[in-house]
């Protein structure tokens, strides 16, 4: 009889509520497929009490209870073999907590294992102290909606991660095995534990291996974050040469026709209109070295030296493709708080964006203009160009997917770029559009 309501009312229970753990972990709740937990928590209780009624030690019947979580998990809820191993060492480690939360309690009021259960009262007072605290746990982590896959980055690069996460906390729960044997053995019977010199010399081998393969994971990791991060820091640099081969280009292709030019001019005889058309060229090459000269100025405040690579760059090509560019930089602080690879992201493709806006004006019409500062509230940056007008229809759609304002249509992921990094570090895009001047205003909350 005993048994009977042991098994109804703490077992299955137990099983049920250390299921609801796992699945809450991943902001599953257990009544989904109540069918599935109902067996599960059934047929889970019965390899537990099966090896509690052939005597089985603490230790070994701790690793094959997770064994069988992990089993179920798989076979039964059909998930993969990573997410089957991590939910079975969360139930574990419930489980181990929850029991070594108990003992201490009852330890530090000089009661101990054999005296615990010496009565119906305290045996039952236990049971629903143990039972309390899963029901307190699974609670709490379905009340906050808690997904740890949030927690998981999804790249490529961090599956390392991932998996250096997952070998730890199986190395954590051996390690806790240890100390709870420590506990047990201390101030409980150890005919519960599983302490011979041969079963801690099994473990501690464990734990070294899975410690061997930590730092192997690590260091696997950690090449491929510093490949990641050279890339990334390369790619602003390359980004900036192509864009300086592009001005050097264009200014050698505006060279061959000015010689072109002066040569007709000198050829046949006219030497007036060749010095008249020489003096031009030269007041256009002062009036274009001011500007650039008042430009460059603005970039002594620019402490990133990928972003002012970057804008050197710009510049160029807005000196190349006769674009009149201003820019007034007034803060210390350009969006510190982003990445330097996120932050050409927004730069590159506001720029480039503006100058093949500018480049359907006639000359003397082209001018980007740049404003960078801050405010008692915000940090801004602002960039206005000429070119043509964005229908007020369209400014919502800009943001999107496949929308492109070049005429082939090709292209289109720029504005969706710079609208997702400013969203992911919790900034704002404005952009208005009218009389032929476009505008894009990103903002973040002062820090």
């Amino acid at each position: 009889m005993d048994f009977i309501l042991r098994f109804i009312l703490v077992d299955i229970p137990e099983a049920f509520l250390l299921l609801t753990i796992a699945l809450a972990l991943f902001n599953h709740s257990v009544f989904e497929k109540w069918k599935a937990a109902l067996s599960f928590a059934i047929i889970v209780s019965i390899p537990g009490e099966l090896l509690s009624y052939l005597e089985v030690s603490y230790q070994p019947k701790v690793l094959l209870m997770y064994l069988v979580y992990v089993l179920f998990f798989l076979f039964l809820y059909r998930y993969n073999i990573l997410k089957s191993v991590f939910m079975g060492m969360a139930a574990i480690c419930a489980m181990i907590l929850s029991e070594s939360l108990v003992i201490m309690i009852y330890n530090s009021q000089q009661i101990y294992f054999e005296q615990m259960l010496s009565t119906t009262i305290q045996t039952i007072t236990i049971r629903s102290f143990y039972l309390g605290n899963f029901a307190l746990l699974a609670l709490c982590l379905r009340i906050s909606k808690f997904d740890i896959t949030r927690l998981l980055p999804q790249n490529r690069y961090n599956r390392y991660l991932f998996l250096l996460v997952l070998v730890g906390s199986i190395e954590f729960l051996l390690i806790l095995f240890l100390n709870t044997s420590f506990i047990l053995r201390d101030n409980n019977t150890s005919s519960m534990i599983m302490y011979s010199l041969k079963s801690q010399m099994i473990i501690q081998i464990l734990i070294l291996a899975l410690f061997i393969i930590i730092v192997i994971l690590f260091r696997i990791y950690l090449n491929l974050t510093i490949n990641r991060v050279e890339e990334e820091t390369g790619t602003p640099y390359l980004s900036s040469i192509h864009d300086l081969m592009t001005a050097i280009r264009s200014i050698k292709h505006d060279c061959l026709n000015h010689y072109t030019a002066i040569n007709g001019f000198l050829k046949k005889g006219y030497v007036d209109l060749a010095k008249e058309y020489v003096e031009q060229l030269l007041q256009e090459t002062v009036s274009g070295e001011k500007k650039m000269d008042t430009s460059s100025q603005a970039l002594e405040n620019i402490k990133n030296p990928a972003v002012s690579s970057l804008l050197q760059s710009k510049m160029e090509v807005c000196y190349a493709e006769r674009i009149s560019l201003s820019m007034n930089i007034t803060t210390v602080n350009q969006f510190s708080q982003i990445k330097t690879y996120d932050l050409i992201k927004v730069l590159g493709n506001l720029f480039d964006n503006a100058i093949r806006a500018t480049s359907y004006e006639l000359e003397e019409n082209r001018f980007i203009r740049v404003e960078w500062g801050h405010s008692e509230n915000e940090q801004y940056l602002m960039i206005e160009n000429s070119g043509p007008t964005i229908p007020k229809d369209k400014l919502s759609a800009i943001f999107q997917s496949g929308y492109s304002t070049k005429k082939d249509g090709d292209g289109g992921l720029g504005l969706v770029i710079v609208k997702t990094v400013t969203d992911r570090y919790g900034g704002k895009i404005h952009v208005r559009s009218e009389d032929g001047v476009t505008r894009f205003r990103i903002s973040f909350l002062a820090r």
